[in-house]
């Protein structure tokens, strides 16, 4: 039994010696195809001996009946046996599906053999018979299990064990919808490659589903629109790089929720290999006990490669691993057909992780095959030989094969899907449905910022996407230097606000800065030392005006300089923030006020980063940043915000924490304290250099409220 359920879950070997049975039996079979042969011509395939020999549990004879058959086909003459003549017989619908029937009866070994396996069960009987009377059925079983490399095609060495039919039966009996067109194909797919028996890589489940279990996640997966619209024209060999995925189906179904969630544009073209692109390339700090932890702790070649495959199989796109040197790779299918590597080079240094001797090229040329009449057509003359009789016979069949396969070559092979309009593409551009905020409570939607923006080398720093469940999002990009969006809020009474925010983010430990402004003071002007290449848009003044959209910066190579504020009249302050914002280039600063004619130091400090201090209460007009030293070669310090007053405004972070498995998917964060003033006010939500993180809406709620 053992190796029964080892050759049901891996077609990944190239050749399986052919199990040739009980020799009795077929030395039996070989004396009732002798007693045949002067009768033969009355006998021809019929459904009364198939379901004796099913009933029997015992296809001896009927094998035997469909071989002489099949020999009488083929003119006893080997030098008759011409290309025109076998194309004939490979384009009568009644002639393949007998080939069928007995190349399927063969192929079906080991314990129990096809017989066997008829005996064990009445549902093993009517499951037979639904799949023997049909040669369309068993053709496109057995091709789609011929072995992708020449080894084991040349001498159809190849087999089926008779437990990828237990697990095809399981499939048709729970789920009719099964038995015919995309569902068909999906099932044979997963009774042919199940869980586990693809790509092995990290992340992978410690115990695999099991092929009705997988059948199923795909199933419901189709049916909610979850998978990308290629999906409906995949074949059959196409459906088994999806299904043999060995990542765990609850990580399958976390995958298409997450990337839906956080950032649904990778759904555009069927880019869902982007998401892999946006693993951080480190070695990870976590293990990798699931598909999460992979992407969350990001890795190199190997785990991107293993991620690459898994997240693009989640989707109902085809993939594989890839070999390169000293490196790996990911192959999938894109929406035309094609495949292409991702991650690494191109297919001229690849060669397939799970058959080391394949190299690129030849996988090219073997999918392109199977996409052709001449995939089916050579098989099938490979089929025939192999039930014929008669050696010279034999050499006259294999002899036609190059002038048949090049006949055929530009044929669209007949079980090849025709492609179909975006029939499982659901609508990403829905409206939202209104949110009903509990009395008191304000909410926000994401979409409902003045003012948004960020700094990014590598495109727009924040964005508006189409939420995949409707409605709108804000998506802070991976890889941006700053991220902000600015909302103008109507507080109702003055007090402590409790602010959550609906986030999905894919790595842990990414968050949002949140500020507000309305409790601390105006400031009429700044004067800086130093201004970056005197541009007006980031003069000192830009620090000073409340808005986390724009800062004051100084000239490259400086690490020197300071910045005055006025007040516009003298002041009662104690408290006083500085934005620094990420930039981290201050290792030193002096903060002072004027008192009379001199300056006065109200604190200093190191690192400066987000600088928020409380001090004994002092008068003054004017307030002085000094930036006394710098980190780094690259100098020119960037100052977002200095504000100063007797009660600090709103500040704090959002940590976009969730369980490891949730991770991508919207999440509440934990409530954040947030003293608002009164009346229209601008309260900003800004993003560090991370891995990306969207937001869907936030809300604040009353906590408590002074007069």
């Amino acid at each position: 039994m053992s190796k029964m359920i080892e050759l049901a879950t891996d077609m990944n070997a190239d050749v399986k010696p052919v199990k040739r049975g009980n020799p009795a039996r077929w030395l039996a079979c070989g004396m009732v195809l002798l007693s045949l042969s002067v009768a033969a011509h009355a006998w021809v395939p019929n459904a009364k001996d198939r379901a004796a020999a099913i009933k029997a549990g015992d296809f001896t004879t009927y094998a035997g009946q469909l071989t002489a058959w099949l020999n009488q086909q083929v003119p006893t003459d080997p030098a008759r046996i011409t290309g025109e003549k076998l194309m004939a017989l490979l384009r009568d619908p009644v002639f393949i599906a007998a080939l069928a029937e007995r190349q399927f009866i063969g192929k079906v070994w080991d314990q129990p053999d096809l017989g066997g396996y008829a005996k064990a069960a009445p549902k093993n009987k009517a499951f037979l018979t639904w799949v023997m009377s049909n040669g369309k059925l068993m053709d496109e079983l057995l091709l789609t299990r011929t072995p992708t490399e020449m080894a084991g095609r040349y001498d159809n060495s190849w087999s089926i064990n008779a437990g990828i039919l237990e697990n095809w039966k399981q499939i048709c009996y729970a789920y009719p919808e099964s038995r015919e067109g995309l569902y068909l194909r999906l099932a044979i797919a997963t009774a042919l490659r199940p869980p586990g028996t693809g790509n092995a890589g990290v992340g992978m489940a410690k115990e695999q589903s099991t092929p009705l279990a997988r059948f199923g996640n795909f199933l419901k997966a189709h049916k909610n629109h979850e998978l990308m619209p290629s999906f409906d024209t995949l074949t059959a060999w196409e459906f088994t790089h999806v299904v043999s995925s060995g990542a765990s189906d609850q990580d399958l179904v976390w995958a298409r929720e997450a990337l839906n969630t956080w950032n649904p544009d990778f759904r555009k073209s069927e880019n869902i290999i982007g998401m892999a692109s946006q693993m951080q390339y480190q070695g990870s700090q976590i293990p990798y006990n699931n598909m999460t932890c992979v992407f969350a702790g990001g890795g190199k070649c190997g785990p991107r490669s293993s991620f690459g495959v898994f997240i693009n199989q989640a989707f109902g796109i085809p993939a594989i691993g890839v070999a390169q040197p000293a490196h790996a790779a990911v192959a999938y299918r894109d929406k035309d057909g094609n495949w292409q590597v991702a991650l690494g080079k191109g297919w001229n240094v690849s060669k397939l992780a799970d058959r080391a001797m394949m190299s690129g090229g030849e996988f090219l040329e073997r999918v392109k095959e199977r996409k052709t009449n001449a995939f089916a057509n050579v098989e099938h003359l490979r089929w025939l030989a192999s039930h014929l009789t008669a050696r010279l016979r034999i050499d006259a069949v294999n002899a036609t094969v190059p002038a048949i396969a090049d006949a055929s070559k530009d044929a669209i092979a007949p079980f090849q899907p025709s492609p179909v309009a975006a029939a499982t593409e659901k609508p990403v551009v829905k409206p939202s449905q209104p949110v009903r905020a509990a009395p008191g409570v304000m909410h926000i939607e994401g979409d409902g910022f003045v003012s948004i923006g960020g700094i990014s080398g590598y495109g727009p720093g924040v964005g508006v996407l189409d939420s995949f469940t409707g409605g709108k999002q804000v998506y802070f990009a991976a890889m941006s230097q700053a991220g902000w969006a600015g909302y103008k809020i109507n507080v109702p009474k003055t007090g402590v606000y409790e602010l959550t925010a609906t986030l999905a983010a894919m790595n842990w430990g990414q968050r949002l800065y949140a500020r507000s402004f309305g409790a601390m003071y105006p400031v009429k002007a700044a004067t800086a030392s130093d201004v970056y290449r005197q541009q007006d848009a980031l003069g000192p003044q830009m620090a000073i005006d409340q808005d986390l959209g724009t800062r004051w910066a100084m000239n490259l190579g400086k690490e020197q300089g300071w910045i005055e504020l006025d007040l516009g009249q003298p002041r009662e302050i104690s408290k006083m923030i500085i934005d620094e914002r990420f930039w981290e280039r201050v290792s030193r600063y002096r903060v002072e006020y004027m008192a009379g004619d001199e300056w006065k130091t109200l604190f200093e400090g190191g690192d400066l980063g987000e600088c928020k201090k409380e001090f004994p209460p002092v008068t003054t007009q004017n307030v002085r940043l000094s930036l006394l030293d710098g980190k780094g070669p690259q100098g020119g310090p960037t100052i977002w915000d200095i504000s100063v007053g007797m009660v600090f405004d709103g500040t704090g972070w959002l940590d976009a924490e969730s369980a490891p498995d949730r991770s991508g998917c919207w999440n509440t964060t934990k409530p954040l304290d947030m003293y608002l003033v009164e009346g229209s006010q601008m309260l900003w939500l800004c993003a560090p250099p991370q891995r990306g993180l969207s937001m869907k809406s936030f809300e604040l709620k009353p906590k408590s409220s002074q007069p």
